[in-house]
């Protein structure tokens, strides 16, 4: 795919890449995908109230200028000719919303991040309007209502912000998520910025239909939201507009992706039935369902995967967001002061141990004197179960109002099993979204429904972690050792745009070594662990249900001893009913045949 016009590495397209935590920028080689250059810088996360976080929308283009050029200059000091830099691709955390005035180019309101909870509020009361039917959008946008997504956070920033609202009414206002905000600033800012979005990031605005690509206009009434500021929808692979500043001026924008479709496109899961998972301070994971758009009945995402062209077709997912994952080993460090690490011998056969139980590899892992000194209570495997819904739950419950829960604590309850039950509910987490994406394809082809998870992501580079999770879902988990699978994706697309790079080319050429975790367990041991956690949900989900809380416990107790018992609570009403009814007729019937 690359000529004799470039250098020893070919073509070179940079990535302009915005996460939860970091801006980066990075620069590829389209003959291997390696990364030649990079720079990065760690964004400031704003919390005000808890449940809240907020980005500076202007440090995060300053952070972006100085990402470019410190990268390209790494790029100069390598001997690497600059001017084989042929395009740009933009990758960005989806949901992240941050509104502008186009007339002096400034953020009317810090940008809100997609995990921001402040509008429970107006999903509380949407809820109420639509008889608590979280679904009622989905068959327009593939969403549940929920806060998460961009919609909700326009609304609360139009009620909240007097110069949001201003701005609106004088139509000077902008909307869009972090891609829209970086190409509008790229490609000129105030008079000349480019104002348009893709397919992936317009979605997960929740004001997108996802059976015409476009904006929806009974979606922006159902929310009550103006349709003029919203961005124009464009497709993942072409030109989007021209860098018009800095050592990149010129140089096209050619392709730009939401950062978990661009996980699932940079990890090559090209093919139907391949699942990606992206493990962070969230969790996102994806099912590649093709040309298939599947509506989920299970609590999940009916999302896009990506649209290589503007006439090319379209290739959906199916997608569990999960709100806590590293951010729950983050809080135990952080808030509790507690040492998540894994990595002495002891807590290594702890590991071992957790899920097959006290027997023979607990003995072969330790000699006698190691098992007293070392083993001892660590090896036996604690009861807590821990469900860090700090606020609610995403898929595939979807209930804002769930809470953090940890169950099972003892006398003897240590800092590693809580740090355990955190590993295992993010397993847990996943395991709940494989098993809907089984249930939302109950016809599709086993064979290309394999029990292989690829994974990628910050906290994907804890082994221990890893195998815990291959532990709790009993598949076989791939991490491919790929710097930044997002980047490679949004590189992709701009590599397809720029005919550099191929979807074929891309899985002969960038395939990079893979490590294997394999599960450890038996079935029946996950299914007992599973059905702990499953307990421990029910209650989340119910936590502040104080008038009935001990009838549902002991409700849910003789269920889960009794699945009959529903059917036998019902037999003495329909008893009365019956009698009722008879009683009446011959009460009708002594009324016109008197006795005497």
């Amino acid at each position: 795919m690359n000529d004799e016009r470039y250098g020893r590495f070919g073509a070179l397209i940079g990535v302009a890449y915005v996460s939860n935590t970091h801006c980066r920028f990075l620069i590829y080689s389209t003959k291997n995908a390696e990364v030649l250059a990079y720079h990065e810088l760690k964004l400031r996360q704003i919390v005000h109230n808890a449940g809240w976080l907020e980005y500076d929308p202007a440090e995060i283009w300053k952070h972006m200028q100085e990402c470019i050029e410190t990268a390209y200059k790494n790029l100069v000091i390598l001997e690497i000719s600059p001017h084989d830099i042929i395009a740009v691709g933009i990758a960005n955390q989806r949901g992240t919303t941050v509104l502008w005035n186009k007339q002096t180019g400034q953020a009317l309101h810090n940008a809100i991040g997609w995990s921001d909870c402040r509008c429970t509020p107006i999903l509380k009361s949407l809820l109420h309007n639509v008889k608590h039917n979280v679904n009622y959008v989905r068959y327009r946008s593939g969403l549940p209502l929920s806060s998460c997504f961009s919609a909700l956070k326009f609304k609360w920033l139009l009620e909240n912000v007097p110069a949001v609202a201003k701005a609106v009414e004088e139509e000077h206002c902008l909307f869009g998520t972090l891609d829209s905000w970086l190409l509008w600033n790229l490609t000129g800012g105030v008079d000349v910025g480019v104002h348009s979005t893709d397919v992936t990031n317009a979605h997960y605005t929740a004001l997108m239909n996802v059976s015409t690509e476009q904006w929806d206009v009974k979606l922006c009434k159902f929310f009550k939201l103006p349709l003029g500021v919203l961005p124009r929808i464009r497709s993942n692979s072409e030109i989007f507009g021209y860098i018009v500043e800095g050592p990149l001026m010129g140089v096209p924008i050619a392709g730009m992706i939401g950062e978990q479709p661009a996980a699932l496109l940079g990890q090559l899961c090209i093919k139907a039935g391949q699942n990606v998972c992206t493990l962070d301070d969230s969790c996102f994971v994806l099912l590649n369902t093709a040309q298939q758009k599947i509506e989920s009945e299970n609590g999940l995402i009916t999302g896009i995967a990506h649209k290589l062209g503007p006439t090319a077709d379209t290739h959906f997912t199916l997608e569990g967001a999960i709100s806590n994952a590293g951010s729950t080993v983050n809080w135990l460090r952080q808030g509790l002061r507690i040492n998540t690490e894994i990595n002495s011998n002891d807590n290594v056969v702890e590991s071992l141990n957790t899920f097959i139980g006290e027997n023979s590899m607990i003995s072969s892992s330790c000699s006698s004197s190691m098992l007293n000194a070392e083993c001892g209570l660590a090896a036996k495997r604690s009861e807590t179960t821990f469900v860090p819904a700090f606020h609610g739950l995403y898929a595939p419950y979807w209930r804002y109002d769930a809470r953090g829960i940890i169950l099972g604590l003892t006398s003897q309850t240590t800092a590693e099993n809580i740090t355990q039950a955190a590993y295992e509910a993010t397993g847990f987490q996943i395991y709940e979204v494989l098993q809907a994406f089984k249930r939302d394809t109950p016809n599709w082809d086993p064979a290309c429904m394999q029990p292989v998870l690829t994974f990628g992501g910050e906290y994907s580079e804890n082994s221990h972690l890893v195998q815990f999770i291959a532990d709790i879902i009993g598949w076989m988990l791939e991490r491919p050792q790929t710097t930044s699978p997002a980047g490679l994706g949004a590189m992709i697309a701009a590599g397809v745009t720029m005919r550099v790079v191929s979807l074929p080319y891309a899985t002969r050429m960038y395939a990079p070594p893979t490590d294997v975790f394999s599960p450890t367990t038996t079935q029946n041991r996950r299914e007992l662990l599973y059905r702990r956690w499953d307990y421990a949900v029910k209650k989340c989900l119910h936590w502040n249900n104080f008038e009935t809380y001990e009838a549902g416990v002991e409700l849910f107790a003789q269920r889960e001893r009794d699945p009959n018992l529903p059917i036998r609570r019902s037999i003495p009403g329909s008893v009365f009913l019956t009698t009722s009814f008879a009683l009446l007729l011959l009460a009708s019937f002594l009324k016109n045949n008197p006795l005497n």
